[in-house]
């Protein structure tokens, strides 16, 4: 059979091998596009998509991540409070505490403070009053807390 092709392949003239030989070729490129290069693509398509995924659920996971609050029961909330005010950079310049009232007045850059007072609000913390003064270059916060837990 293959001595047969052989022969037949030499009785052909050579404008004709030339032809099947270009054809050949072009199918060998259509079958490496649809057989290899297509079904890569579309992989790395859905590797890329996986990924996106992926990166989108770690940051609503980082999210959602429970902060300070989930340490609510291991501290008082007065430590919390004035250890959080201070690592945010605050002054704080009174801190009174009776059963019922926790007041706190601190001092700070208006954005650390404002922050600061919405952290402690995620955190649950419970505002009886706030009032908010601007001194010079910052902003003075005055805070009547609710010192039941909840």
């Amino acid at each position: 059979m293959k001595s047969q092709l052989r022969d037949y392949w030499r009785q052909l003239p050579g404008r004709d091998r030339q032809l099947l030989g270009m054809l050949g070729v072009f199918l060998l490129a259509v079958l490496a596009f649809y057989g290899f290069w297509q079904p890569a693509g579309q992989r790395w398509d859905t590797a890329q998509a996986l990924y996106s995924r992926a990166v989108l659920q770690a940051a609503q996971v980082q999210l959602a991540r429970p902060t300070l609050a989930a340490k609510g029961g291991e501290q008082p909330l007065a430590t919390r409070l004035s250890e959080s005010a201070a690592s945010a950079g605050l002054n704080v310049q009174q801190f009174e505490m009776d059963a019922r009232v926790l007041r706190i007045t601190l001092s700070g850059d208006a954005v650390a403070v404002l922050g600061w007072l919405e952290r402690i609000e995620q955190e649950d913390a419970r505002f009886e009053s706030v009032r908010l003064e601007k001194r010079d270059l910052s902003l003075q916060a005055q805070l009547q807390l609710s010192n039941n837990p909840l």
